[in-house]
């Protein structure tokens, strides 16, 4: 592994101040000794020596918002369904989940945005971004199945667009993931449930002075709980590294693949009278397959350190899916294929006291997008055939210093460039283009009052792409100002951040998660708290608690008109059984709640250690009510969800086994609800996994 022993001269020395101090709160939160005995105190100071660098470079510091952070041991541990389930149980994101297979994206739901097929969150994995910028379904279909759990080696949750290193799609919040280069031991899992689901993975590696590798598998096979919900997937990935010269070279090759079964949705009707587990068509489903190869090179030159990486990646999935159009229940084939690549270039200098990055990024994307009517699977006639280009490019700024001894400062802009470019096939017209460039400034500020507490402040623009434009270019980004204020405290038993947040968004355009219909809303306003807080009771005893109060209210006249559907009569499903048809979507007014976004969500967790070798815990989730898309007028019900796990170390076997009973209560809610369909929640289900060589 790299080694590099750095001496800090007073510019450095500098340097290093101003990012301890944007970073102290996370520091001092994430300190395995903070509560022992013998500890330094929080405001304690003492003589730095030499640092011996044997690790990656550090990645970079998040912008002074709430951020989630969430250790790669905690990810391990946890006992999901999938990736969107993982992401919920451990970072409390909101998530209303497709249920239509693991490679048909769910919902993220971040502080107001509905994010339908996680559209408003940019996900990016090794610096590689999962978003698709054109996308028949969706502009920024983010399908997460890829992120693997045995090769994390670290999870960041940013809210808001206050990162200058991201643009496009980044405007709820940014999910940053990394994969860990080596591996010094082999590690293994294998997983089951009381509905017949069994998955497993494995890791191994090596690390040397100057190199080391990694390389991990996982696969998993499902039954499900509802009719034709079965599916495998895989993951594999293979990493490594190399010292070259005074800099480091890293790289690595990740696949996933996925086939699967589809249940579809169930009409409200059928919730209400229990029939959740029929499907609504046999022959739903679908396969995904993503393959990422990334290479990244990074030194450091006197003070001047340098960083740059290239990607490439190939995606291809075919989907099957019965959804109402027009008022009828009908079967489409869904094929998207498409390659991307692209980079970044990054340069940091310590300037001023401070640490300033600038650099640019880019991407190109080649799609081509086939939609057939099709009935059980046979193709009758095509609806859309679309060949879409994308290019985008951005140049970002950055930087971070200390002012006095109180007061840290993350300023920072960016400037992005999007073209698009679209064929029509079906139409047989020519390519239509059109190009949109935006700046979005980001401005954060921390104060250190003394004594664990510190205010923090943020105000920055972010964009995505609207639905829609990979067949209508000319339309325009949709747009938003972030603005957040709170306060944080951190001592040695509680830890707890409050913020106020308001996001203002203009030419919103909203597209049903079930009919895809698009309902241009023009502006919105998403306006909240949040609150996160850990209290270590004891030595072996902790609670968490986060949530999130949400006031999200269209606030302007629509862009353009809405095409609300036709529905003639009650749908028919197979057999004759008539199914409730979707509703007619109707423009939204000012004061109208924007669609899907719950009023409340939160958690509520305890985990004690009863001995060295077993430890319990407990964690509730709930959600509170909100609106569904396409049906005016109607407010579901709210919902909690408790799980109760534990952990027993055998040491005779050299492995941890994990238990998990998730809802307990057999609680009957709606994953996702939209134009009188819903997706139900799993019922109580009993997860089990066996972790050997724990490294956790």
């Amino acid at each position: 592994m790299l080694s590099k022993t750095i001496r800090r001269p007073a510019l450095q020395r500098a340097w290093l101040v101003a990012g301890v101090a944007l970073l102290a709160p996370e520091l001092v939160a994430q300190s395995p000794d903070s509560t022992q005995a013998g500890a330094q105190p929080v405001g304690a100071v003492r003589e730095l020596e030499a640092i011996t660098v044997t690790a990656e470079r550090p990645r970079s510091a998040a912008p002074p918002v709430t951020t989630i952070e969430i250790p790669a041991a905690v990810l391990r541990r946890t006992l999901a369904a999938d990736a969107y389930d993982l992401l919920r149980r451990t970072s409390g994101i909101e998530v209303h989940q497709q249920g239509q297979g693991p490679g048909f994206a769910s919902d993220a739901v971040i502080r107001g945005f509905s994010s339908d097929h996680s559209s408003d969150v940019l996900v990016v994995m090794d610096g590689v971004p999962l978003n698709l910028p054109v996308h028949g379904h969706v502009e920024g279909y983010s399908d997460w199945s890829i992120l693997s759990p045995p090769a994390i080696s670290s999870l960041r949750v940013i809210t808001g667009p206050a990162s200058p290193l991201y643009g496009d799609f980044s405007l709820a919040g940014v999910v940053e993931v990394f994969t860990a280069s080596d591996a010094t031991h082999t590690a293994a899992s294998v997983t089951g449930s009381s509905f017949g689901d069994a998955g497993g993975w494995i890791r191994t590696g090596n690390r040397r002075e100057g190199s080391g590798f990694l390389a991990a598998a996982e696969g998993r096979r499902q039954q499900g709980w509802r009719d034709n919900s079965a599916y495998w997937l895989g993951n594999g990935l293979v990493r490594g590294w190399r010292k070259v010269g005074t800099g480091r070279l890293e790289g690595g090759l990740a696949l996933y693949g996925s086939s699967w079964n589809s249940p579809g949705f169930v009409s409200v009707s059928s919730f209400n009278d229990d029939a959740l587990t029929q499907a609504t068509d046999p022959t739903d489903g679908g396969s995904a397959y993503r393959g990422i190869a990334h290479g990244r090179f990074t030194t450091v030159s006197g003070e001047t350190g340098i960083e740059a990486t290239t990607w490439l990646q190939r995606i291809h999935s075919g989907v099957y899916l019965t959804i109402p159009h027009d008022g009828l229940l009908e079967q489409s084939d869904e094929q998207d294929r498409r390659t991307a690549l692209g980079g970044r270039f990054q340069v940091s200098e310590p300037l001023g006291g401070g640490d300033l990055s600038a650099g640019i990024d880019g991407r190109a994307d080649f799609a081509s997008y086939n939609l057939y009517h099709t009935e059980r699977r046979s193709r009758l006639d095509p609806t859309k055939r679309l060949d879409a280009r994308y290019l985008g490019g951005g140049a970002f700024l950055r930087w971070r210093t200390l002012l006095g001894s109180n007061v840290a400062l993350d300023l920072g802009a960016r400037a992005d460039a999007a073209h698009y470019r679209s064929l029509d096939r079906l139409a047989g017209g020519v390519w239509r283009s059109s190009t949109s460039v935006l700046l979005s400034p980001k401005l954060g500020a921390r104060y250190l009052i003394g004594g664990g507490w510190s205010l923090l402040s943020s105000v920055s623009r972010g964009f995505r792409g609207a639905p829609g434009v990979v067949a209508e270019p000319t339309l325009e980004p949709i747009q938003g100002w972030s603005k957040e204020i709170g306060a944080r405290y951190d001592g040695s038993t509680v830890t707890a951040q409050l913020a106020l947040f308001r996001l203002d968004v203009s030419h919103e355009r909203i597209q049903d998660p079930v009919t895809r219909e698009v309902l241009p809303t023009g502006e919105s306003a998403r306006q909240g708290i949040n609150l996160e807080a850990e209290v270590r009771l004891t030595s072996k005893l902790k609670l968490t608690a986060d949530g999130t109060i949400n006031d999200a209210k269209v606030k302007g006249e629509p862009s353009e008109p809405a095409n609300p559907l036709v529905v003639p009569e009650l749908a028919v499903g197979i057999g004759g059984k008539p199914i409730r048809p979707s509703f007619h979507i109707e423009p939204l007014e000012p004061g109208d709640p924007v669609p899907n976004v719950a009023r409340w969500i939160g958690r509520l967790g305890l985990e004690g250690a009863l001995d060295r070798r077993l430890t319990t815990r407990g964690q509730i989730r709930f959600s509170g009510p909100y609106t569904p898309i396409g049906e005016p007028g109607v407010e579901t019900r709210s919902y909690a969800v408790l799980d109760l796990g534990t952990s027993i170390d055998v040491p005779a076997l050299g492995a941890v086994i994990d238990l998990e009973l998730q809802n307990v209560l057999d609680a009957k809610y709606p994953e996702l609800r939209a134009s009188g369909f819903i997706n139900p929640g799993a019922p109580r289900t009993l997860r089990a996994a066996l972790h050997f060589a724990n490294d956790r």
